[in-house]
């Protein structure tokens, strides 16, 4: 695997060269993308001509916009900047271009994305989702990079098997899979068997993951109901060694990227965590 880090997070730069620096500094072979607008495509030559000179992956471009927004001028906004994005991940030739299935709550900010509504797990909320999927990718036909989907579980991708009836269903060759397991621990039975879980998403989703997040997730002790946290990788429960070991087994250079920590210490923390267990089962990175 190739480990990696959102490291804009917390670089304070959006320069490639700073990029490049810094994963050189940590031995990450890893980075998502340094931001850059949808149609500067000069910059995104000239930050896929350093990356590679670094030997350094574009494990994802971002296009976190909610496709399922309920106000059709909104959602239909949000699908044609999805499809800029993934043209973007194209001519960078990233891993993947990452986004979620989106959700039907009308809240216009991030928490919308993957917010609940009663909608979400409807046959109508499927086929709205193969449309959009479909669209985007009839429009831009990769062939370089990927559109992924991350699983969410407020959305209707909530797990491995609904993700591969969407891929069946879509039945587009550039449909893949963004994987991360945090993601899918819904309840405590998964809570206390990640391993498993781990297990079934690469069972059933392998031949499609393109790239993959490194997170972590505990429960809320103030929790009255079930409560799931994220959590730094290393404080919770993901079985890591069972994540890396499969990971590996499907690619040398899958993209791991650490993301949603709150500062530089806490990348560093995850980092050594993750390192170590890879060097525990003879794994690199």
């Amino acid at each position: 695997m190739r480990l990696g880090a959102t490291i804009g997070d917390y670089l304070g730069s959006e320069d490639p060269d700073d990029y490049i620096i810094e994963c050189q500094k940590q031995g990450y072979r890893a980075a998502c993308c340094p931001e850059l607008e949808a149609d500067d495509f000069d910059r995104a030559r000239d930050i896929k001509s350093k990356f590679a000179s670094a030997h350094i992956i574009i494990a994802e471009v971002p296009a976190w916009f909610n496709a399922l927004h309920p106000d059709n001028i909104t959602r239909q906004s949000n699908i044609s900047q999805i499809a800029k994005q993934l043209a973007l991940s194209e001519e960078l030739e990233a891993a993947c271009c990452g986004t979620i299935v989106g959700s039907f709550d009308d809240r216009d900010n991030w928490d919308s994305h993957v917010g609940p509504h009663p909608e979400n797990f409807t046959d109508d909320a499927f086929d709205a989702i193969v449309d959009w999927v479909r669209r985007v990718l009839d429009d831009v036909k990769p062939t370089r990079t990927k559109l992924t989907l991350e699983m969410s579980p407020w959305t209707l991708l909530d797990g491995p098997e609904i993700y591969l009836d969407l891929i069946k269903a879509v039945d587009r060759d550039g449909l893949a899979v963004h994987l991360d397991p945090a993601n899918a621990v819904r309840d405590p039975r998964t809570f206390y068997s990640t391993g498993t879980m781990i297990d079934q998403c690469f069972d059933i989703l392998g031949p499609w993951i393109r790239s993959c997040h490194a997170k972590d997730v505990d429960f809320a002790l103030d929790a009255r109901t079930v409560g799931i946290k994220e959590v730094i990788p290393g404080r919770g429960v993901m079985d890591y060694k069972t994540y890396i070991r499969r990971i590996n087994k499907l690619s040398n250079d899958m993209p791991l990227i650490i993301e949603h920590l709150a500062n530089q210490f806490e990348f560093l923390e995850a980092r050594g965590f993750i390192l170590g267990i890879a060097e525990k089962i003879g794994s690199t990175v």
